[in-house]
């Protein structure tokens, strides 16, 4: 049995894993074969200019870096001579811009113009890939790109800049399938699980940990389409999506903190369980503080990035120190999650010492402007449902013994049917409510003179016997009983009344037909409350006891 359970275990998250690699696999292999026909990286012949100064020759735009004492309003100029190559027609120029203000030049012409007045607003201006038609016969021309920087804390210099054939974001969203594949598949996952979480958690609270999983993964999904610029295939307002992706951001530790409070209840001393408390109140202080000032255009988010990552940093570094997610007598389930909260945080703590490495140093490597924390969150999310799917498991494998345990309570161990702790169930029900029922009670006639003759196994038979004809009689009218020894009860709710006398004539005839040393006879009588009766159902019961008496001293008369 725990050898299936362990099978059944390791068979669910085989075929999850199997589902999100096919699936990632499918749409990544449509993916790397649309690619551009025509592509020249223009990384070399640039000219820099900071702020009307004219710097040191680039040898490759992408090993510029922006001087580290910019400020908002600061100019930088990169211009270019594009020689006298015969180029194919038509071509666009494609570059990544980081939160500036810009204007594109074929020597004196303006071509392209981008966020001044965003920028003169105070607004965010943001960041994204920008996709500018160049005039035909380029070759001998200048090209000059004038960006106004817009954040301090987000000034980098432009990237990837390259020519292509007129149109052109196919071959980007080739090379970086890998990422959005994942972000479209953790939007959707998370939406799923957040909608089906919502539906379910009226019905058990369990379901609040798929509420959790589903807002981290929606929330993740959104940051991981805005960073890779995935989301350029629906959308490009580029201080819409950038905002999108430092507020999707922001907001993923808090329903992570969440989801580890929920994970770890119960299992940790108080004032851990109080510490990730206070590391979620910190996360929901920070995204209200900061949003007032990005709306307010006080700062904006971008500013906050590095306390951002601090205060991540700070938060994984005393959940490893005080051991929150070790447990040395976890189950299997807390086993799983733990795992995967640590895959997630070793990945995000990779993220956020590559992203401050690559602005702190200026690098630009193809190693460094690839971010893994996709996949790290695939994994945690993948190894969450696991955990999940496991731990719904135990919950309904729980509910299941403990319901069967309840039937056994309640169930008289001799007959199968129900015992008198069912009975006074019932009376606490039935005296809730003001409606018409009757209670029948019955007396099996003989008992004592079986078990002497006979001996006590043919009393349990006699009993038995009785059981399955008082059952059958009552059977979907209503609800039967043994109180003890030869005392039998019958319950019937309002609806079924009209059959009472009825099954009172079924079970004189089915005892008829039963085959014992002596003959099966019982004494019953009943009593039926009514609307608005000031009386208990133990008094109904006691009345129906002595209808019940009274029938059986009759039958006795009769007989002498």
């Amino acid at each position: 049995m725990k050898n299936g359970k362990r099978l059944l275990k390791i068979m669910i998250a085989a075929l999850s894993a199997v589902i999100v690699v096919l699936f990632i696999f499918s749409f990544n292999g449509v993916c790397r074969n649309v690619t551009s026909d025509y592509l020249i990286r223009l990384d070399d012949g640039w000219s820099v200019s900071f702020s009307g100064v004219h710097l040191p020759a680039v040898k490759k735009i992408s090993d510029f870096r922006v001087p580290s004492n910019v400020e908002p309003g600061d100019t930088i100029i990169y211009e270019r001579h594009m020689g006298g190559d015969p180029l194919p027609l038509p071509t666009t120029l494609r570059f990544h811009a980081y939160h500036v203000a810009m204007a594109v030049y074929v020597d004196s012409t303006c071509y392209y113009s981008y966020g001044f007045d965003r920028y003169k607003r105070g607004d965010l201006v943001g960041s994204g890939i920008h996709l500018v038609n160049m005039p035909e016969h380029l070759e001998g021309h200048t090209v000059r790109i004038l960006t106004i920087v817009t954040e301090r804390a987000a000034a980098k210099s432009l990237t990837s800049i390259e020519l292509l054939r007129l149109g052109g974001m196919t071959d980007y969203f080739a090379r970086n399938s890998d990422s959005i594949t994942i972000g479209i598949f953790l939007l959707f996952f998370g939406l799923i699980g957040f909608v089906t979480g919502c539906f379910a958690v009226g019905f058990d609270r369990a379901y609040y940990r798929l509420i959790l999983i589903g807002v981290f993964a929606f929330c993740m999904g959104l940051w991981t389409l805005n960073y890779a610029k995935g989301i350029q295939i629906f959308s490009t307002d580029y201080a819409v999506d950038t905002t999108m992706e430092y507020v999707s951001l922001y907001l993923c530790a808090i329903p992570f903190g969440l989801l580890i409070i929920n994970m770890r209840r119960g299992k940790i001393a108080n004032w851990k369980l109080n510490m990730l408390k206070v590391f979620v109140a910190v996360g929901i202080l920070f995204f209200i503080v900061t949003t007032i000032l990005h709306l307010t255009n006080v700062a904006h988010y971008p500013s906050f990035l590095i306390v951002y990552h601090s205060y991540i940093f700070v938060s994984f570094f005393l959940m490893a120190i005080f051991r929150v997610l070790y447990d040395r007598g976890a189950g299997l389930q807390e086993r799983i999650l733990a795992g995967g909260t640590v895959v997630f945080v070793l990945f995000a703590m990779a993220e956020v010492f590559r992203y401050n490495v690559q602005n702190m140093f200026g690098l630009s490597k193809p190693f460094l402007d690839t971010t893994w924390l996709p996949f790290g969150t695939l994994l945690f999310i993948l190894l969450l449902m696991v955990g999940y799917l496991v731990y719904l498991y135990e919950q309904m494998r729980d509910k299941t013994e403990k319901e069967v345990l309840r039937q056994i309570a309640y169930r008289d161990a001799l007959t199968g049917i129900y015992n008198r702790a069912k009975c006074e169930h019932i009376f606490e029900v039935l005296n809730r409510d003001d409606n018409d029922y009757a209670i029948v009670s019955i007396d099996v006639n003989g008992l004592k003179m079986v078990n002497d003759h006979f001996g006590h196994s043919m009393g349990d038979k006699l009993l038995c016997s009785f059981a399955e004809v008082f059952k059958n009689a009552f059977n979907g009218i209503g609800t039967t009983i043994r109180m003890g020894g030869d005392e039998f009860v019958a319950i019937v709710r309002a609806e079924h009344l009209s059959d009472l006398n009825s099954a009172l004539k079924t079970m004189v005839l089915l005892e008829k037909e039963i085959e014992l040393p002596i003959k099966l006879n019982v004494a019953y009588g009943y009593s039926i409350r009514r609307r608005g009766d000031a009386v208990t159902a133990m008094d109904v019961y006691r009345m129906a006891d002595a209808n019940m008496y009274a029938m059986k001293l009759a039958s006795k008369q009769q007989k002498a």
